[in-house]
């Protein structure tokens, strides 16, 4: 399978909260026309602050199960996936923007990488070079429209601050822990994406996996 990277510097921040959701006012649209024109287009609404914007340019839900990493409510996590709350996506990249600053928003040679598959999905991957600096991969899927996966693309960041909450949640048996399993079998493709990058410590693609482990004991 062709080899998908995250983007490492970024691995401390994506799960970096941003206003709290009810103060932000978003709405899912359409993806991007292109794996390279989501990448551009989320570069373009982070240097404007548009976050709201930026929030249809996620996959969604997976703001929603990235929300886990940060500690939140199980209640809340399953009311944003069952209402498609585009809010807590716009809230991931305004976090996301905080913690990369220039070094994603600073000029960019952005060029698509070719595809790979993973459990029956296909994802596209973007080289993203700032100007210093060595290039990294972003992964997108067509669902809609080009739109970035979270989880492919900064997995590794993910993964171990998750472990904690997702084996509360398989200990657990209430309609928000059913509907919050159910969205991590989902994201399970992208987290094997995410595990077969080849810069990964050896304990970072292995927190991967566990997260893979825990989340398909319930498949």
């Amino acid at each position: 399978m062709p080899k998908a990277f995250v983007i490492v510097a970024l691995l401390a921040a994506v799960a970096c909260g941003g206003d709290d959701p009810s103060t932000t006012s978003a709405t899912f649209g359409l993806g991007a026309e292109s794996p390279v024109a989501a990448v551009e287009e989320l570069r373009t609404l982070l240097t404007a602050g548009d976050f709201g914007e930026a929030g249809s340019l996620a996959i969604p839900d997976q703001a929603a199960l990235a929300s886990l990493a940060e500690g939140a409510n199980f209640d809340d996590v399953a009311e944003a996936i069952e209402d498609g709350d585009a809010a807590t996506a716009a809230n991931f990249w305004g976090g996301f923007a905080q913690g990369v600053g220039e070094v994603f928003t600073d000029e960019l040679t952005v060029e698509e990488q070719g595809s790979t598959t993973e459990g029956g999905v296909e994802f596209f991957l973007v080289g993203v070079t700032p100007e210093s600096g060595t290039e990294r991969l972003i992964v997108t899927r067509d669902s809609d429209g080009y739109r970035i996966d979270l989880f492919a693309s900064f997995g590794a960041g993910l993964a171990q601050a998750m472990i904690s909450p997702v084996e509360i949640l398989l200990g657990t048996s209430t309609d928000a822990s059913r509907t919050i399993l159910g969205a991590l079998q989902e994201v399970v493709p992208s987290l094997l994406v995410a595990a077969a990058d080849p810069s990964l410590s050896p304990e970072a693609a292995q927190g991967v996996l566990q997260l893979v482990e825990m989340i398909t004991r319930v498949g």
